[in-house]
This record gives C-alpha cells, structure tokens and sequence, in this order.
C-alpha cells in the first residue's frame, strides 16, 4: 500500500515538473572537440563548382529535391544546387534591380519553393526554374522569419522596427501573438544569427542573444525551455549600461562573459546543440535530456573523412546537420586531411565550396 502511494506521489511531482518544464543547467566543460563519429550515423561531403568563388559565409538552406546558397559578400547571388551538387541555376541581384541587393534581409524555403524577403516585410516568391512568381506582403516587420507551414510564421523583430514591443510575433491565419518583450533600456543592438530557430521533432527551438535562455514554441504556446547558468562570467546587467555603439564595441573587447549568441539546434527528441560564447571564444553546448547533462566542446571536428575542423552547423534539418567549409579552409589545412579525402577533391577544390551532411545516429 505505501509502495502505490508513494507511486501516486511521484506521478504528481513529475507531472508538475513538466508542467514548470523550465530548468537550469550549469555547464561541463570537454577537454576535447565533440567527434562526428560519436553523435553521427553517416556525414556525406558534397562539393560545390560555381563559376566564381562563393565569399564570405553563404546562408545554407535544404529542400526536398535542392540545396540553396545565398552569398552576401562580394556579389549578393541566390544559388540552386541539386543534391549531388551540380548547380543548377543562380540569379545575382544588384543594386539598380527591383529586388535591391542592399534591401535583402533573408531567404527562406517553403516545401520546394524559395523566397528573397525584402527589408523585412515583403517576399518575393521564385518557383523551381528560379523565375519570379509572386510578391507577398508579409503582416509585419522583422529581422528573421521562420515559416512553420503555409498559414503559421514566427518572426524575430530583433529590433528592426523600433514601434514594436515584442521581439517574438507569431501570425497563424491571422490570428496574431506576441512574446518576450523587448527591453527598452537596453542598448538597441542588432545581431544576425543564421539559426535563430530550429525544428525540434513537432516543436520549434528559439534562441536570442546574451539572454541565456533556450524557449520552445508548442501546442501550449512559446515559453522557457531551459536556462544556462554563467554563474559569475553571465552578462547579468551589463547591457544596461551600454548606450551607444561604441560601448557596445567595449563590451564585445572585454571578452569576460559567457552568453548565447543565438544559434539553436535541434538534434533529436532528446537533445539540443547550440552555440556558446565564452569570453570571446565560440563553442559548442550539447544538452542531453536523458543524462539532464549540458557539455560544452571547443568546436566540432570530422574525425571520420576529413579530418577538418567543423566549427559551427548552419542547419539542421530532419535528424541532419549542414556545415558549410570554402575550398580555401581546406586548402589551408592541406597538411592534416587524409590521402583518402585527397583523392577525391577536384583539380580546382580551393575555388569550390563544401556542403558537410551529417546524418545524426539514433539514440
């Protein structure tokens, strides 16, 4: 009898810890990278010939039948790349078009079709030959958008529209909400992340900047998912005090705090990736549900095929993660891949860039 009884006692208390479902974890720090080969089923590197070098750090995105590059740099061009990566077709946008390179703020994937989203409030839809097909005005202003599905959209405001409140705005059918109010006495500091959100088996991951605190949208709306604990080394209240770009500018110099710079993961129905900043070094946190242990790694490395240094996913997508390294990184690190990995590249592998598909082993 007390058996069941404490039994009974123990379902309370559970259901009402996942009710609360807002938890604090203090990081464990790895003396080493996390290992493709320890979270990783299969990685497959896909290699990428456009006719001039992509610059800078192109936006990586994956439909069912392509790959999509934005490239921000020297030129501003959308590239479609078929799965084995051949490329397909790539519009470059200039400055005297009427899509103005200057006025991009992001580009997004609905099933197959891509659109460019113009300074926040329009898209301009493009169909599978990449020919324009239709202008849609989007409800409201923001920084970063995340289609769910046809009728459902989360935008981050990220302070783009200095008359909005909320930096969350979710629009379903019409049907508007607002989450995280914007802090007014904070210095009105814009960052680009290239995964502020992230599919997390039927739910959607967001992280914002310096804040600490990963939040899950679900069926009961967006609230706190879990909190990572800096202890003394968390920002606190030091953006406060900041005023102008220049104190801005100080703080990132400092380099004496741990925070989130705003990239989210999801993995697997029990574990989240995301980026740290520690005293101004990126790493990598894991937070695995199971063992309720948040690790951090100083990057992660592909110790299966190449050998190379991964950084940071751009995405991830289905129970798969894209990094994206330029021929150049691999030029450079030349000396540490493996014969085997040699073998593959092309003659002219320094002028291409490399799509790393990570393939995430079943727990």
């Amino acid at each position: 009898m007390n058996r069941w009884f404490i039994l009974f006692l123990s379902l309370i208390f559970f259901s009402c810890e996942e009710k609360d479902s807002s938890f604090s974890f203090q990081p464990i720090q790895a003396n080493k990278p996390l290992l493709v080969g320890e979270i990783g089923e299969s990685l497959e590197i896909i290699e990428i010939q456009t006719k001039y070098p992509i610059s800078g750090t192109p936006t990586i995105l994956k439909s069912d039948k392509y790959f999509y590059l934005f490239e921000e740099g020297i030129v501003t061009t959308l590239h479609q790349i078929g799965l084995d990566g051949n490329v397909r077709k790539s519009i470059d946008f200039g400055f005297d078009d009427k899509l103005n390179a200057d006025g991009i703020t992001q580009v997004i994937l609905i099933e197959n079709g891509v659109g460019v989203i113009s300074r926040g409030t329009s898209i301009i839809w493009f169909d599978e030959n990449l020919e324009e097909r239709e202008t849609e005005k989007l409800p409201f202003k923001a920084h970063f958008h995340f289609p769910i599905t046809d009728g459902q959209i989360i935008s981050f405001n990220n302070r783009i529209d200095d008359q909005e409140d909320y930096d969350i705005l979710i629009n379903q059918n019409g049907d508007l909400k607002k989450s995280l109010p914007i802090r007014k006495d904070e210095y009105n500091y814009v960052y680009k992340s290239y995964s502020s959100f992230s599919k997390w088996n039927d739910k959607v991951l967001f992280s914002q900047a310096f804040n600490d605190t990963i939040y899950v949208l679900d069926q009961e709306g967006f609230r706190p998912l879990f909190h990572v604990d800096f202890g003394s080394n968390a920002v606190a209240d030091r953006l406060i005090q900041i005023q102008h770009p220049l104190d801005m500018l100080a703080f990132f110099n400092e380099k004496k705090y741990h925070y989130l710079p705003g990239e989210v993961y999801g993995i697997d129905i029990h574990r989240i990736l995301f980026q740290i900043n520690e005293k101004g070094t990126r790493k990598v946190g894991l937070l695995d549900f199971q063992s309720d242990e948040l690790t951090v790694y100083p990057g992660i490395v592909d110790n299966s095929i190449s050998n190379m240094i991964l950084y940071f996913p751009q995405i991830s997508v289905d129970g798969e993660l894209y990094f994206g390294i330029s021929g150049e990184q691999i030029l450079e690190n030349y000396d540490r891949i493996p014969d085997s990995f040699k073998h593959r590249l092309s003659t002219d592998y320094a002028e291409s860039y490399f799509i790393y598909r990570l393939k995430i082993k079943p727990r």
